[in-house]
């Protein structure tokens, strides 16, 4: 018995150590509201027009952002691999809802979020 006592021991860590790391469930991924911070004060805000995952849906989404008069929109990556078209440097939310509605206006939906 003990010269089993150390196998033992370390069939019952392999064993173990798998079912506490998958106890907590599996790997989950964040959403897309998850991925953004939407803007309640002045501060560093950007006008988001929309999120995508692929890249030629956010290129049509640029396409007629721009084509509707709102320049400097781009694309980039969110945090959580989304690609959103948008537009930087909105300095308060009093300047960002007049975005918006002025996107509302032409059958855009903005979403005011901190930049980041």
């Amino acid at each position: 018995m003990t010269r089993s006592l150390p196998l033992l021991l370390v069939v019952i860590a392999a064993l173990a150590y798998p079912l506490a790391v998958v106890g907590g469930g599996a790997p989950r991924f964040p959403s897309r509201s998850e991925c953004s911070d939407t803007a309640s004060r002045d501060a560093d805000i950007e006008a988001v027009f929309g999120r995508v995952d692929r890249q030629s849906d956010a290129a049509a989404l640029q396409r007629r952002v721009l084509h509707l008069g709102f320049k400097g929109a781009e694309i980039e990556r969110d945090g959580c691999g989304h690609l959103k078209v948008l537009v930087h440097g909105i300095t308060t939310l009093a300047v960002g809802r007049e975005l918006a509605a002025e996107a509302q206006r032409v059958g855009l939906h903005v979403s005011l979020e901190y930049a980041g």
